[in-house]
Order: structure tokens, then sequence, then C-alpha cells
């Protein structure tokens, strides 16, 4: 009778702190979802703004420069969709006066802008003028309007992303609040449970005794073969029947813990060994150039990917990214191995296609095959040759945005064998070279459809040239953008690498 009167007591109590915490769970949820539902669709769309502006800029320039019709479309597409966005910006925010102002004064500086330099421009080229139109678009004014429309734009995005991060904050201090709430509810049932406990230690738990020293044997001794006795009133006897089939299945369970954790000692250093070996990319440092990668794996997988920088004898630099079909330790072993032959060879200053061959020739009798690129980058005659090994191509962009693909000149590397060359182009100031594995144009978006390539050369010449210029940055807005658009990110890994010639 006790006992039932203290568990329905303990039951109540526990029942009013559940409401409470039901109630203010449901509270922040609420402002968590209209942190997302409201603020963060802005900042998002703030951003392609800003992309939406410089794309319409970089169409005007082409159409100046090349009297391409498809130029002025793209500018009126990309202009259209900026004039859309700060419409939506401002329906967004209209109960903010803040963001409101901040919002008219982007519309306004496009406007002006557009005024400033975008019409008269067409016009002029529309009148069969390219001169008058090009000192037009290079005008101070133009320049000036273009400045004033990307401050705008900019200030825009700033504005609302602080909004947001208020609105986070406002919900992170009312998360604090229900974390008080949650230690003072724990401290209530934890004082229940003491009570609960001491009333029960004296009708209930002596019988047990035997019962749980016969159960910590078990876990002490996986060989332990006495059974739990069933001792006490019919309850307890039904425990100790229960527990009798507890004591044997956990010795099966340990048995079979012991034999997967010796297995795991075996095997588990190796691995985590060599997928460090992988991981340690040393960034080789030459004037005039500037290179940064990142490498990420798939969640739970031993990366198949790497990349390398490194400085060879002559000066120049080579850049290594490669991909290993397959995953786990036996392609990590070809990667170390392949990796170490390609390492080898281009230091000592072979040709990139020379130490492409030296690396086929370490497999074959391997079951893997690998894709590589190697690029060597010569600033001081502004050159730059590739050898690619059945990899996806890596793109060029120059401080013109013109686009070029390094192509494959020979087949992938495995036990087959095969031939390859090695092709050049320059490689001149304000130009960028970005090499990628095929996680990162293989991931598909919520249609199913994967990234191309023309994609990737798209988002590297909308970039404003400081971006092109910074690798780390641009790497960062590239994995952005992509990440945003796919729904299975992190189903391979995915490794990018960048080097620019600032000017």
């Amino acid at each position: 009778m006790r006992t039932l009167v203290a568990s329905v007591v303990a039951l109540v109590a526990l029942t009013l702190m559940g409401i409470a915490l039901i109630t203010q769970y449901g509270l922040t949820a609420a402002v968590n979802i209209g942190i997302q539902e409201e603020l963060s669709p802005v900042v998002d769309k703030s951003s392609a703004l800003t992309l939406a502006q410089a794309n319409a800029s970089g169409a005007l320039s082409d159409y100046v420069m090349l009297d391409r019709p498809a130029s002025l479309d793209s500018y009126r597409q990309s202009i259209g969709q900026a004039t859309t966005l700060l419409a939506e910006i401002a329906k967004s925010v209209a109960d903010d006066p803040d963001l409101t102002a901040a919002a008219t004064k982007a519309r306004n500086a496009q406007r002006a802008w557009v005024k400033a330099d975008a019409d008269p421009t067409i016009a002029y080229m529309e009148a069969g003028k390219p001169k008058r139109a090009m000192r037009q678009t290079g005008s101070d004014a133009a320049w000036a309007a273009y400045e004033g429309m990307t401050t705008a734009s900019a200030a825009l995005h700033d504005a609302t992303n602080n909004a947001r991060d208020e609105a986070i904050d406002a919900a992170a201090t009312f998360t604090r609040l229900l974390g008080f709430t949650l230690l003072f509810v724990g401290i209530c049932v934890l004082l229940g449970l003491a009570a609960f406990y001491a009333g029960l230690h004296l009708w209930v738990l002596s019988p047990l005794a035997t019962i749980r020293e016969s159960l910590q044997r078990t876990t002490r001794e996986a060989g332990h073969l006495e059974p739990v006795r069933a001792v006490g009133p019919p309850e307890l006897r039904a425990v100790g029947v229960d527990a009798e089939h507890l004591r044997r299945e956990l010795v099966r369970e340990i048995d079979d813990a012991r034999a997967a954790r010796e297995g795991l000692v075996q095997d588990a250093p190796l691995v985590a060994a060599m997928q460090a070996e992988l991981g340690s990319t040393g960034l080789a440092r030459v004037p005039g150039l500037v290179v940064d990668g990142t490498s990420q794996s798939a969640e739970g997988v031993v990366a198949g990917d790497w990349w390398d920088s490194l400085l060879r004898p002559d000066g120049t630099l080579a850049l290594v990214v490669a991909d290993v079909s397959g995953h786990g330790p036996q392609a990590s072993v070809t990667a170390l191995r392949v990796r170490s032959v390609l390492r080898a060879g281009l230091q000592r200053g072979l040709p990139a296609d020379e130490a492409v061959s030296m690396a086929a020739g370490s497999c074959a009798d391997d079951t893997h095959f690998v894709t590589a690129i190697v690029i060597v980058i010569d600033v001081t005659a502004g050159t730059l040759s590739w050898c690619n090994a059945g990899h996806h191509p890596a793109i060029v962009v120059t401080h013109h945005k013109d686009a070029d693909l390094c192509e494959p000149t020979g087949p992938l590397i495995s036990s087959l064998g095969g031939q390859w060359t090695t092709r050049s182009r320059g490689f001149g100031p304000g130009d960028v070279v970005v090499a990628f594995t095929d996680g990162l144009v293989e991931s598909r978006n919520a249609e199913g459809d994967e990234l191309e390539s023309s994609k990737v050369a798209q988002f590297i010449r909308g970039a404003d040239a400081p971006v092109r210029e910074q690798p780390a940055e641009l790497i960062a807005r590239l994995l952005a953008q992509v990440r945003h658009r796919a729904a299975d990110w992190r189903r391979d890994d995915v490794t990018v690498v960048a080097a620019a010639r600032p000017h």
C-alpha cells in the first residue's frame, strides 16, 4: 500500500513536470520555426541578389566586348532576377522598418546603375556605336553606380543576416531558460527518486541482492555458469527467471564483443594511420601563386580521395588531385602507393606524364583503379601544363572570365597500363585553375539531376575577381553552393583544389 501511494504521488509529480516541459518545448520550437520560415529565406535571397547583379554586370561587359545577343539576353535575365529578388525581399521584411529601408536603398542603387550604365550602354550598342558603349560602361559614373549597387546589396545582406542572428540569440536565451527549467525538473525528479528508493529498499530491493550478485559476476566473468536464483515473493521470483534469461544473453553478447574487440584492436590502428597519412597535405608556396584545397571524406568511410601540392626542383609547382575506386583499407593501400610514387617522380623533376606512367607501373597487380590529374604551374613562364589520367577535367578561368577544361590526356591508372601525354596552355595574372573529384559533380539535387562541370565553370566565372584570386574563399563559396543544391551531400568523398595568380 505504501509503495502504491508513493508511486501515485511520483506519477502525478512527473506528469505535471512533463506538461511544463512540453509547453516550454512547443514555444521553443515555434520560435525556431519562425526564424527558419521568415528570416533564413531572406538571407538566402540577399546572397542570390548579389550573385544575380554580378552576373548582370558580367553579361553586360560580354555584350559590349563581343556584341553577342546571347550576352544581352543573359543580362536581361540576370537583372530581371535581381529585380524579382528585391521585390520578394521587400515584401518579406515589410514589417521591419530598418530592413525595409535597406531593401529600398538596394533597389534604388540598382536602378541608378541601370540608368547610369546599362541602359545608355545598350542604347549605344543597338545604335551601332560600340566604342561609345565601351566608354560609357567604363566611365567613372558607371563604376561609381556599380559600386553603389554592390555596396547597398552587401549592406542589405548584412542587415538581414544580423536580424536573423538577433532572432537566433533571442531563441538561445529562451533555450537557456528552458535549460534552467530542465535543471529544476531534474533536481525534483532526483529528490523524488531518492525518496521513492528509500521506501522501496525496505520492501523490494533486499530480496534482489542475490540476483544482483549473480548478474555482477556474469559481467565480470564471461564464463560464469551459475544460474540466477529466483527468490522472494512471486513477483521477484518472476524477475529472477527473467534475470536468468538475461544472464545467458549477456554471456553470449560478452563473448561476441570480446571477439569483435580483438579484431578491432588489430585493424583499427592501421586504418586510422592510412586515413591520417592521406589527409596530411602541406601547402608548397611559390611567389606569385596562391594555393588552397580541402578534402572531405564520406561519413563513416575511409577516404579514397587525396590532393598534393609539391615544389619541384625547377621552381615550378605541381598539384595532384586523385581518386581511388572503392573505399576501405585496401583502397587506401592503393592510394598510398600511387601517391608515394607520384610524389617521388614529381619531386625529382620528372614530367607529369612520366610520373603518371611510374604510378601506373606500381599498380600492375592491383584490383583498384585510380583517376588523377597532375597540374604543373610555371609562374615565371606563365604556363600551365597537365596530365589527366581519366579524371574529371580541371577548370581554368582567365581574368577575362573565359573558361577552358583540362581534358583527359590518357586512360585512368590501373593494372592495364596505358600511355599519357602532357598538354600546356597560358596561365597569366588573374587566372585561376580549379581541380576536383567526382564527389563534387556527381551530387544530385531534389530532382535527381547531377551537377555538371559546366555549372561549376559558370559559378567560377560569375565570382568577382577578388574572390577568384583567393582560392580558400572561392572553394568555400563553391562548396556552399553545391551543398545547398545537393539532396545527397556526403554520399562520396569530395576534394577541391584551386590555384590562382593574383594581379
